[in-house]
Formats: structure tokens, C-alpha cells, sequence
């Protein structure tokens, strides 16, 4: 069933050409149609950093509209870091103008000879000269372009110079700091020599069946504003998490070697809140408004989500929060990924500890934990391919097999995407999610959060198993997993912010199908997009499967799955991630011998 066909912008990069045609039949928004156009349309086995890879930027039906939150747009392409599909979306307010010029997908083909960005006026849409751009940050690029443009709302979705010089996890960094930040999208802009797009709309979205539609609106807001989280994740954001983490026994503490951190107090989301925030920020049309702007002693900027500030302190062994909001602030500007940059730093950082490495061979720069210099001198030489950082731009993967066997074996990433700040034994949902998904080593391909809940009633009213609402336990994850993906891919083809959509389980099926129902002014059911969602679930993966995954890519590193947790509250812990991939199997009728 094809559900809607939005307009698409294909862009030759090359010949300088621009097109104008309609998205694949396949999907029913952003992520779908991006992931079925790489599937369809770009040859297996190329370079990911050649001009053979096509680079897909998508939104969706209802990105820009009353629907809360529908404020992201989702970057697809090869990924230049693992080979394997690779897709990112960002939040804030670029997404909804994309929607508002008439434009649902933008498909850049070939290599330009010289540096462009790409400029989108509602019907205007031109290619331009960005030479005057090259060197400068996210910030920069972005400033330069709304003044020359004389426009201080035009929305800017750019690289910085980590994208220019080829950083496998380079970003696409849309309002200063809302990032596109897994899988390298950014290197693959950088490729491409396209520094930007540059985009002006003026054209609302408007629902062929408003009331049904509203009706829509309004369930999922209702289901936002009563959750239990809603407050602290207002007040707090994605940083509110840090001493739940602690608290369960899964803090990365060292880099994985310790659940217990003895400055958390330091280092949390109140002292953050205390002590440097001055203000809460919002995106598009979303009134839980969970980011804020901070001021330390080094820098000031939007930020940091979780990942970033823990990634930054707890993961490095670092009590100073301003070092972990300035390398926060700094690596957003560069334009590079904060969990890939913070997990290399502290896998460098255990690498010393071990005796594998020494500071000679990072260019002599402290690598003891904690070190502030490393924190704040490594992103820096990594963007600008500078000494060591030449080979750390390649991600921890391609740097292990330099580095030595040891080195390799104290790396954490799943398919060469580095995984995210938590301890999967102690989650085990998450575990499999991370073993599992579609671009690698990623917690927020799907958030499987019912398990953290304890809720009996909402894991079985989901996925037909009460277990499944208990971390700890390993019945019925394979099916939660499988529902959480399908959920992912709703989310990011509605476009729709997966911090409330999933993780508060504010979005279902039946408000999606509604929304759709209202928007386009035909009935559409739950069960068709659930068929929608799992169809692109399996194209996602014959994409993988034709660039050379195989079942033994989907597991985790082998701290998690041979060692226990040593200490704290789940001290003990381990996880048997070969009987949940099984189970996942068993879900989703694929074949244990080829997956």
C-alpha cells in the first residue's frame, strides 16, 4: 500500500543539475523513503566517501505541522565509519522550513569540483558557491550565510571543518547544535564538497481533514503532559538520566570498567542545572522545551544532552563539568559525533591505564584519566586530521587495527559504530538493540524504555510479554526490541522527536494512523503502518546484508557478553546476548545461519 508520495529534489552534484520528481513507492516518510531509495538506487559495494554514494535528507508528511514535536529531519547515506547503512536525524527548526518550501526529500548524487551549498527559497532552488565557507565551524557557517543572506531566521543545516576534512563521524548540524551526529553523514556532505543547504518556507502544512487531525494532536499531547517524566525532563532534558543510570548499576564509569562513580554529584544534571544553565530551549513547535544554554568558564552553547555530558566526565573519569560542557560545545562546532569523540578519548584513556598505550603514542598529550587536556586537546587535532588525530578521524575500529590486538580488544563499538554511555549488561533491551540495529552500536534506533519501567500492563499491552518489563530479565526482549524498532521507524519517518515519541511512549500506532488519516483525508489503520514500518525494517536489512553483514556483526563487544558488571548495584550482572539475537531472529522470521 503506498500510503503518501512527497516531492523529491534530486540534486547532481557533479553536472550541476537539479530535479524534480516524487519519493519511492516504498515507506511513508523520511527515514523510510530514504532508507528504500539507498536500497534501490545506489550500487552495492562502493566507497562510502566516493562520488557513487547517494546522500538522502528527508522529512515527512507531517514534519512542520500542528503534530507536537515534528521537527526532525533524518540524513541517509553509506556510512563512511561502518560500511553498512547509515542514517542520523537532528531536531530544531530546519526540518519544518525543508517541509514548508514543498520539498520532502533532497537526494544528492555525484561530487562537486568545488565547494557549493545548496539554496532553497520555497520554488527556488540553486546551487552556489561556498568557497568563502571552507574552514570555518558549524557557528561560523551558519552566521556567515544568515548575514550575507540578510535572513536571521533562515535555517542552515551545515558541516564544520571535521565534515571538510573527511572525519568518519563528522555531523550535519542544523541551529548551531542540533546534530545529525551518528554514522558520519557530515563526512559524507564533506565528500561531496556541499558545505551546506540553506533553506527559506513559507508554505504551513494544512490537514485535508483538520478535526480528525486535531483529534490526533491533541491525544498525543495529553499523553505528553501527563507523563511522569514530563517535569524533570523539562527541567532537566536527557541529562536527567545520569543518576537513574547510577542508580541502576549501568553507569560506563572509566570506560565500562566500574558501574560507581565517586563524583556524580560533580558532574550530574543538577549540577549542570545549578551552577551553568541560564536558560531552557525548545525546538519546533515542543513545549517540553528539554535542551538548555549554558556558560562555563571555557565556553557557552546549547547543550550538552546526556550522552555528551557523561561521555565527557563519568566515561573519561572526569569531575569538572565545565571541561565536559566545553568539549561538548567544542566538538559540536568542529562538526563531529560527542559519543564516537568521548568514546575514543576514554577507550584511549583505558588503553593507558592497561599499558597498551603511552602518551608518546598520542602525541605526547596526557592521557591518565581525567585529563583535561586530552578532553579538550583531542577533539581538536581530530577534526583537523593534525598528528594521531589523522588516524582517530578513521573511529576507534579502524584505529585498534593500527594500534595492535590489545588495543582492539578494549574497543566498544558493534559494527564500528561506537556504543552509547550506558552498561548493556545492566539493560538488556538495550543491550540487544545496540547488537542488533540497522547502523551499529546505537541505543536511539528504537529505545526500548518499557523495560525500565516495571509497567506489566504496558509490556503486554505492547508485546504480548509482562517480563519484558523488568531489565533484567531476558524473556520477551526479542519481541520488545522488534516493537521498538518498528516504533523507531514510525518515529523517524513522521519525524516526530523519539525523546518523547518513544522514550515517554507518547506515540503508538493508532495516533499515528489517525494523524496520517487527518493529514491526507483518508483512512489509513494502525496495521498499515506497522506493515509499513516492518517493510522497511527488512529492506534496511537486504541493504546490509548486500554490503556484507553477517550474523556475527550482531553481538556485542566481548566485556559485556564474557565478564560481569564488577560493582555496584548490579554487580554481577552478565548478558547472554547469543539467546536474545536468537529470539530477535525468531521475531522477526529470520534465518540464524544468515540472519
Amino acid at each position: 500500500m503506498t500510503i503518501y508520495r512527497g516531492n523529491r529534489l534530486q540534486v547532481d552534484l557533479t553536472s550541476g543539475t537539479i530535479e524534480r520528481g516524487q519519493t519511492t513507492v516504498d515507506g511513508i516518510g523520511a527515514r523510510s523513503w530514504n532508507s528504500a531509495t539507498l536500497r534501490n538506487e545506489l550500487k552495492p559495494n562502493i566507497d562510502p566517501l566516493g562520488p557513487d554514494n547517494i546522500l538522502c535528507i528527508g522529512v515527512g508528511p507531517l514534519t512542520g505541522s500542528r503534530l507536537i514535536a515534528s521537527c526532525r529531519f533524518i540524513a541517509s547515506a553509506k556510512s563512511p565509519l561502518t560500511g553498512f547503512l547509515g542514517d542520523s536525524g537532528a531536531r530544531g527548526f530546519f526540518a519544518p522550513s525543508l517541509r514548508w518550501s514543498g520539498h520532502d526529500q533532497i537526494v544528492f548524487t555525484g561530487r562537486s569540483d568545488r565547494w557549493v551549498y545548496l539554496f532553497i527559497d520555497d520554488d527556488v532552488v540553486e546551487l552556489r558557491d561556498a568557497s568563502h565557507l571552507v574552514g570555518r565551524d558549524i557557528t561560523e557557517t551558519t552566521t556567515q550565510l544568515r548575514e550575507e543572506l540578510r535572513d536571521p531566521d533562515l535555517q542552515v543545516a551545515a558541516i564544520g571543518p571535521a565534515g571538510e576534512n573527511l572525519v568518519r563521524y563528522a555531523i550535519i548540524s542544523c541551529n548551531l547544535t542540533r546534530a545529525a551526529g551518528r554514522t558520519g553523514m557530515g563526512a559524507v556532505m564533506g565528500s561531496k564538497k556541499l558545505k551546506a543547504i540553506v533553506v527559506r518556507g513559507t508554505n504551513p502544512v494544512r490537514p485535508a481533514d483538520p478535526e480528525r487531525f486535531n483529534k490526533a494532536c491533541a491525544a498525543f499531547q495529553q499523553n505528553i503532559v501527563t507523563h511522569r517524566q514530563f517535569w524533570s525532563r523539562r527541567k532537566y532534558g536527557t541529562t536527567r538520566i545520569m543518576d537513574a543510570l547510577s542508580e541502576m548499576g549501568v553507569l560506563p564509569a572509566y570506560h565500562y570498567r566500574s558501574a560507581v562513580f565517586e563524583n556524580l554529584e560533580r558532574v550530574n544534571a543538577e549540577a549542570l542545572r545549578r551552577d551553568h544553565v541560564v536558560k531552557s530551549k525548545g525546538c519546533y513547535n515542543c513545549y517540553v522545551c528539554c535542551s538548555r544554554y549554558n556558560i562555563t568558564k571555557y565556553s557557552e552553547g546549547e547543550g550538552p544532552e546526556y550522552e555528551a555530558q557523561a561521555g565527557f566526565t563519568v566515561k573519561c573519569g572526569s569531575a569538572d563539568i565545565e571541561v565536559g560542557v566545553a568539549a561538548s560545545n567544542a566538538v559540536n562546532r568542529l562538526g563531529m559525533d560527542c559519543i564516537t569523540t568521548a568514546e575514543i578519548i576514554a577507550w584511549l584513556m583505558e588503553c593507558r591505564h592497561e599499558g597498551v598505550l603511552t602518551d608518546a603514542d598520542v602525541d605526547g598529550i596526557d592521557m591518565s584519566w581525567g585529563s583535561t587536556e586530552a578532553i579538550l586537546k583531542i577533539p581538536e587535532i581530530i577534526a583537523h586530521r593534525k598528528g594521531v588525530g589523522d588516524i582517530l578521524a578513521e573511529g576507534s575500529k579502524r584505529a585498534a587495527e593500527i594500534f595492535g590486538k590489545k588495543a582492539r580488544d578494549l574497543t566498544v563499538e558493534v559494527k564500528g559504530l561506537e556504543l552509547f554511555s550506558a552498561d548493556p549488561r545492566g539493560i538488556k533491551g538495550y543491550g540487544l538493540m545496540n547488537a542488533i540495529n540497522s547502523r551499529g552500536g546505537d541505543h536511539y534506533r528504537g529505545e526500548p524504555m518499557i523495560e525500565l519501567t516495571g509497567d506489566e500492563a504496558l509490556a503486554r499491552r505492547r508485546v504480548g510479554n509482562p517480563k519484558a518489563a523488568h531489565r533484567l530479565e531476558e524473556e520477551g526482549k526479542g519481541a520488545l526490541v522488534h516493537y521498538a524498532e518498528l516504533l523507531g521507524i514510525l518515529s523517524d519517518s513522521i519525524t516526530v522527536c523519539k525523546n518523547i515519541s518513544n522514550c515517554m511512549d507518547a506515540m503508538d500506532f493508532d495516533i499515528a494512523a489517525q494523524a496520517y488519516a487527518g493529514l491526507l483525508g483518508r483512512d489509513i489503520t494502525r496495521d498499515d503502518l506497522w506493515n509499513a514500518c516492518a517493510h522497511i525494517s527488512q529492506i534496511e536489512r537486504e541493504f546490509n546484508v548486500r554490503e556484507g553483514l553477517t550474523p556475527a556483526d550482531d553481538t556485542l563487544p566481548t566485556r559485556f557478553t564474557d565478564h560481569p558488571i564488577a560493582d555496584g548495584p548490579a554487580k554481577g550482572t552478565r548478558i547472554n546476548i547469543d539467546k536474545l539475537v536468537h529470539d530477535y531472529y525468531k521475531v522477526k522470521g529470520w534465518k540464524p545461519q544468515n540472519g
